[in-house]
């Protein structure tokens, strides 16, 4: 082979190699995967953990009235053997809020995060993103994408009935304006959907546009009952109406009732060597100013310590004291009693170990 063929002969094999190489595809990253936090949100992970993650979690609140308040509880379960919890939560909108987990879930533990969207904030369709963190130890940052559309022809005023922290016993009462201002002349809320409500609901109609013109206004009226037991309220009014394309109204209610006395810490424990003590503050707290008058109960090895200035304050402090006489866990019921009216009192559980 002469010396022009192998040049010849050499261009040939490296435009081949080349063209080879231009023809070969290109290598593609790896989709990323999708956050495993996710799972917590699925409805029936519990039952079925090797599901996939879904890219993204999604509630839609549907059509609402303008300036709803709209509410939804996700259940979270925690199906890994690491205790995990919520370390930040970022959201896309002003629009979004939620209620702050702090509880720490253990394996198996499950637990409700409640989020809220402002459809007073927009009008017509809006989704909106959460960015829930969980951790501290494997970090995953779950998504979660709620919408609604915000209806401009019925309204709602204020969004929502917040009773906010009352006492036990006491029956607080809300107004929330219903208005539409559609065409419909003979739109109406006919009725409030029996349900196991703590309290009483009651619409009346306000105003009507007229035999010419559409629109009318209600009245609901909320009042708590008198005999709800101490705790947190969250439920959803339904009033239903006349209008075929929308026929239901929502309106969430939340509040804490407080006991008339409440006790931090609820439970007393307290472990002590023979010849030595130990003690526990438990705070003391009432809606009003207050006096505790006497811990019944308190004798022997376990005693209770008063508050010292002796004046009425809504927060009081009794120590709890434990000389132990002999070896062995005994189990007491103190009553605190208060000169709050109705001789208001609370029992707080003590049990005691003496050692040796």
């Amino acid at each position: 082979m002469s010396g022009a063929q192998r040049v010849l002969a050499a261009a040939a094999v490296a435009l081949t190699l080349t063209v080879a190489a231009v023809a070969q595809p290109a290598v593609q990253p790896a989709a990323p995967a999708n956050p495993w936090a996710n799972k917590f949100f699925l409805s029936d992970i519990a039952a079925n953990r090797e599901q996939a993650a879904p890219a993204v979690i999604t509630h839609n609140f549907g059509d609402v009235p303008h300036g709803t308040l709209c509410v939804h509880k996700f259940t979270i379960t925690n199906i890994y053997d690491a205790p995990m919890q919520i370390t930040e939560v970022r959201k896309s909108c002003s629009c979004l809020d939620y209620v702050p987990m702090t509880k720490v879930l253990q394996p198996n533990d499950t637990a409700e995060l409640t989020v809220t969207m402002n459809s007073a904030k927009f009008v017509g369709h809006n989704a909106q993103t959460f960015y829930v963190t969980f951790g501290p130890k494997f970090v995953s940052t779950a998504v979660v994408r709620v919408s609604a559309t915000s209806r401009t022809d019925v309204s709602v005023s204020p969004g929502a009935v917040g009773f906010g922290t009352v006492s036990q016993g006491a029956r607080p009462h809300q107004t929330v304006r219903v208005k539409y201002s559609g065409s419909n002349r003979d739109w109406r809320i006919t009725e409030v959907v029996p349900g196991n409500y703590p309290f009483d609901v009651k619409f009346t109609e306000v105003s009507r546009g007229g035999p010419l013109r559409g629109g009318a206004e209600y009245q609901i009226d909320v009042t708590l009952h008198a005999g709800v037991a101490p705790g947190a309220i969250s439920e959803q009014i339904t009033l239903k109406t006349n209008d075929s394309a929308n026929p239901l109204i929502q309106i969430g209610v939340t509040g804490t009732v407080a006991a008339p006395l409440e006790l931090s810490p609820g439970k007393v424990r307290l472990e002590a060597k023979l010849g030595e003590s130990a003690t526990q503050r438990v705070l003391v707290r009432a809606a009003k100013p207050f006096k505790v008058v006497g811990v019944d109960g308190a004798e022997g090895e376990v005693t209770a310590e008063l508050p010292a200035n002796g004046a009425a304050l809504p927060l009081q402090v009794v120590t709890i004291k434990f000389n132990p006489k002999q070896a062995g866990t005994v189990a007491k019921q103190l009553r605190i009693r208060t000169d709050l009216p109705g001789d208001v009192s609370a029992v707080l559980p003590v049990e005691v170990e003496g050692t040796k």
